[in-house]
């Protein structure tokens, strides 16, 4: 009896280890790189923008791209899942902001939900195969050039 109850702590043991490793690898945190920066529009900063980070190259629809949302003052740090900051790679870089419109307001797009929004930046920085927004996050911490829209 004392023979199984160790067989079954060593096997509870692997698969501890095992969610563990899986954890670290499956989640990429050990390779995720701060990152942050500002998002500026008609020379004012820009709150409440979805800043999203397309990896160039990659057509993998299951992976999670890095993400930000702009606070008041146009900043924002970027996290890729739950965990704080992006992988180290060359990216294509999508900005959308949507605001409520009025109900006559023709380019009109609804979320689900009672209020109609509009991207206050008209489509300009939405599609990442159109986008001229390009950086490069580099291992260690990541302070990037404001993103300066017209």
């Amino acid at each position: 009896m004392p023979r199984r109850h160790l067989s079954a702590y060593l096997r509870g043991g692997a698969f501890a280890g095992l969610f563990a490793f899986c954890g670290l690898a499956c989640s990429g945190s050990g390779s995720l790189n701060p990152v942050t920066g500002k998002v500026i529009y008609k020379d004012q900063p820009l709150a409440g923008a979805l800043v999203t980070f397309h990896l160039k190259g990659s057509k993998d629809i299951k992976a999670v791209p890095p993400t930000a949302l702009t606070k008041d003052d146009g900043s924002f740090t970027v996290k890729t899942g739950p965990s704080e900051g992006a992988p180290a790679g060359e990216y294509i870089v999508t900005i959308i902001c949507s605001a409520p419109v009025n109900k006559k307001t023709s380019k009109k797009i609804t979320l689900g939900a009672d209020e109609e929004t509009a991207d206050v930046l008209q489509g300009a920085y939405a599609d990442a195969d159109k986008s001229k927004l390009l950086v490069t996050i580099k291992s260690g911490p990541n302070q990037l050039d404001p993103f300066d829209l017209k």
